[in-house]
């Protein structure tokens, strides 16, 4: 028997049908803009503005970060909190066909549709605050926009800032190729380290006179590609991934600075000490070959998922109250010509028009990495997963496939009806725990059990700054440009 609609859930069920066309739009700007990590200038204040003109209040500039905010709306007890991405991710540019093309060569884009998946936040709040306006309820939704999830930077620094210390629950949501709620497994930890060679600068025709910091910083390399199969305990499946964002100054003069970024990635928090450790002494060794000076530290860094099935139901409820979606013939046909193109066998049924009960299967989904986490220390919290992707011949979906592929997809009407579901979803979700004490309160005691021998602690130590003048590449489809933010203000 389907369960009836309240009059606080039609409300906001209202408001999303008939403003479908704002949150599909707010996605499509965004895809326009594509602006990359801790730089969302322009994409950020398109969701700070919108929420200002549905009645919000909005801080914007919060811990440390020009291109995050808080909005907030509603009275007191309890606080529901959402949360927006809306970085792109270089080298992701793609137009909406189903082969290669990039609108930008090198350029940024949406393999993650962070563009929908702020959009359906904001698209959710909004409609939570019309019921709440509309039929008095008590409470409190407030969404935070969270910039550099590909970093794995926002949402950790709000964490240590405190911004997540007053919430009662919290409802996120990610893209991905069916249509459930995440139940026990979740994204694993997950550090981001910076590591710093300083040399000596001289001319090229003398090199033997200085201290190549770009040579220290191969070695280092080097060293961490001859280790990772020897970082115990295999079965943390360690992983490892690098870029150099400066290699040096100029072909003149011996390199003086070099500056490596790791990403690391293991199953627990044992298995992250072990990389990091791994780490550091190859970057020592890498010292003492070149007679370089090295600093290295965390710049930022996820804690593992802290479940709470309670509101994992609550949110599967009210998926089955909205519905799978729906997609058209010429949808799933541009699908398979996506699936023909990388490989993959083109499916009848390429898209997922069905709902994944979460406790029979969704637990056994790769869990990836996510700083959504950090939002499961501070209060129960739920992560819906709606269909945006096509099918792939690997079960459930997770395979490394090219990134075009799914990036090909974003300005679509596949990319729009999941998020719009999504936001149909989190709206009434949250109007379950306005209007229902006894639902939150499941929730709570759950959360309560399982941090009762603790809470994880931050993974980022507390005089850390967030990297916002880390020297990220862009690239404008001519020219690869390095540009440092300063101050909070917006890179010309």
């Amino acid at each position: 028997m389907a369960e009836k609609i309240t009059e606080e859930k039609k409300t906001a069920l209202d408001w999303i049908g008939k403003n479908e066309h704002k949150i599909i739009g707010l996605s499509d700007t965004i895809w326009g803009y594509a602006e990359p990590a801790l730089r969302e200038f322009k994409s950020a204040k398109l969701h700070c503005d919108f929420l200002r003109e549905n009645g919000f209040q909005v801080e914007e500039g919060v811990a440390g970060m020009p291109t995050a905010f808080v909005a907030q709306y509603g009275l007191g007890k309890p606080v529901i909190g959402f949360y927006a991405e809306y970085d792109a991710t270089p080298g992701n540019s793609q137009k909406p066909v189903p082969y290669k093309e990039p609108v930008v060569p090198h350029g940024p884009g949406f393999e993650d549709a962070h563009n929908m998946l702020g959009a359906a936040s904001t698209g959710a709040v909004v409609a939570a605050k019309e019921a709440i306006e509309k039929h008095n309820l008590r409470g409190t939704v407030k969404l935070f926009g969270t910039p550099a999830e590909k970093l794995l930077v926002g949402k950790c620094y709000l964490a240590r800032e405190g911004y997540f210390d007053d919430l009662d629950a919290v409802l996120g949501w990610h893209p991905w190729n069916l249509n459930t709620v995440r139940w026990e497994k979740g994204p694993t930890p997950h550090r981001f380290v910076v590591s710093k060679f300083h040399g000596i600068q001289v001319f090229s025709a003398t090199p033997w006179a200085g201290k190549s910091a770009l040579d220290a910083g191969i070695i280092m390399i080097n060293n961490i590609n001859y280790m990772k199969e020897h970082v115990l305990p295999h079965n943390e499946y360690p992983i490892v991934s690098e870029i150099i964002s400066v290699g040096g100054q100029s072909l003149t003069n011996t390199p003086e600075y070099c500056e490596i970024l790791l990403g690391i990635r293991a199953k627990t928090r044992k298995g992250i000490e072990a990389i990091l450790e791994m780490l550091s002494n190859c970057a020592h060794a890498a010292s003492i070959v070149t007679g370089c000076e090295y600093e290295q530290h965390i710049m930022s860094g996820t804690r593992t998922m802290l479940p709470n099935i309670s509101l994992a139901k609550l949110v599967y409820r009210n998926l089955q109250i909205v519905g799978p979606p729906k997609f058209t013939e010429e949808e799933k046909e541009f699908c398979r010509q996506i699936q023909k193109n990388i490989g993959i066998e083109p499916m009848k049924e390429p898209l997922d028009e069905t709902l994944t009960p979460p406790e029979k299967e969704a637990a056994e989904f790769f869990a990836g990495s996510d700083d959504y986490n950090e939002f499961t220390w501070h209060a129960p919290s739920a992560w819906l997963h709606t269909a945006l992707t096509f099918k792939t011949d690997i079960r459930f979906g997770y395979v490394s496939i090219q990134n075009w592929a799914r990036c090909a997809l974003r300005k679509m009407g596949v990319t729009h009806k999941g998020g719009v579901l999504a936001a149909k979803t989190l709206a009434i979700s949250a109007i379950d725990l306005l209007t229902s004490p006894s639902e939150l309160e499941k929730a709570k005691e759950e959360f309560e059990e399982r941090t009762k021998a603790g809470k994880e602690e931050l993974a980022v130590p507390k005089d850390t700054k967030p990297p916002i003048e880390l020297a990220l590449p862009e690239f404008n489809g001519k020219e690869i440009i390095i540009r440092y933010p300063t101050s909070g203000k917006k890179p010309v």
